[in-house]
């Protein structure tokens, strides 16, 4: 008599299982009680997707590390999921940030929410903020010690706004920091700091886990750079599977279309990011 297929990854069912396989991934989350806090850096993720995404590539109690915290929406995430989290940031103000919501916030009845409106108390952010260059930081951990690796990197190849200057919230560059992976100079020299970051994500991570990663495309120059499959491309060179895609859209807070060349010639609204997944294997 056989027993139940065994489940390696995570603790979900086979329904819930088979639902996240669907590559169109469409959420409704509004803002949550951190926004006013978190929206000061231009690339935030909801807490509730990244715990989403925490909950298919972890069990309860493993480690998420996110090697690109900005103002910590993995670590929030990885908060709501229960499960412990590290993230690695270059620059002092989303630090700064994370560790305000830290002091500020507390997670009760499965929400975040400001501690003195915490009726039980609630239970602590405890994801740890380490302030420094990930690629250093990524050598001081041990090989092979890390069950998940999930992260939104900076897109680099100038990322800026470029005629509608005030349509979107691009501060989330270290300006002064030249080691920002995002002040990387053109297309090519960015993919390959990011294979050397790569290389190292790779090492620490455990056989057989993932590295998912968001990456939103572009539209530079009169032409559409499918940034997240350069990206994906560029993890199969040093040794990543790529497994597969979710197209996300985040329906409460997916902004207004513009009307980029009405009339004249198709200019996309790009209201979707690409979440890949890649394995170790």
């Amino acid at each position: 008599m056989t027993g139940k297929l065994q489940n390696p990854l995570n603790d979900l069912d086979g329904r819930e299982w088979l639902y996240w396989t669907d590559t169109l991934y469409i959420t409704t989350y509004p803002p949550d009680a951190t926004h006013p806090l978190r929206k000061q850096h231009g690339a935030m993720k909801p807490p509730e997707v990244m715990a989403e995404i925490v909950r298919f590539f972890t069990k309860k109690g493993e480690l998420v590390l996110d090697p690109f915290a900005g103002v910590g929406g993995t670590l929030l995430g990885a908060a709501l999921a229960g499960r412990p989290s590290l993230g690695f940031e270059l620059d002092p103000r989303w630090v700064a940030i994370y560790r305000a919501i830290q002091r500020d916030f507390v997670i009760e009845n499965g929400v975040i929410c400001r501690r003195e409106e915490a009726v039980t108390g609630g239970e602590p952010l405890t994801g740890e903020m380490r302030e420094g260059d990930c690629l250093c930081l990524l050598k001081e951990l041990p090989a092979e010690s890390i069950p998940a690796v999930i992260t939104d990197p900076p897109y680099g190849i100038n990322h800026g706004a470029t005629g509608f200057s005030k349509e979107t919230n691009f501060n989330m560059l270290s300006p002064l920091l030249e080691n920002d992976l995002g002040q990387a100079p053109d297309l090519a020299s960015f993919l390959g700091r990011l294979q050397e970051i790569g290389q190292e994500i790779r090492r620490v991570l455990m056989p057989g886990r993932y590295l998912v990663m968001l990456v939103g495309d572009r539209y530079q120059q009169g032409e559409y750079v499918p940034l997240g499959f350069l990206v994906a491309q560029a993890m199969r060179e040093i040794g990543f599977k790529f497994k597969g895609v979710k197209i996300w859209s985040n329906k409460a807070t997916r902004r207004h279309l513009k009307p980029y060349a009405v009339k004249s010639v198709f200019v996309p609204n790009i209201t979707h990011q690409n979440i890949l997944i890649l394995r170790k294997e």
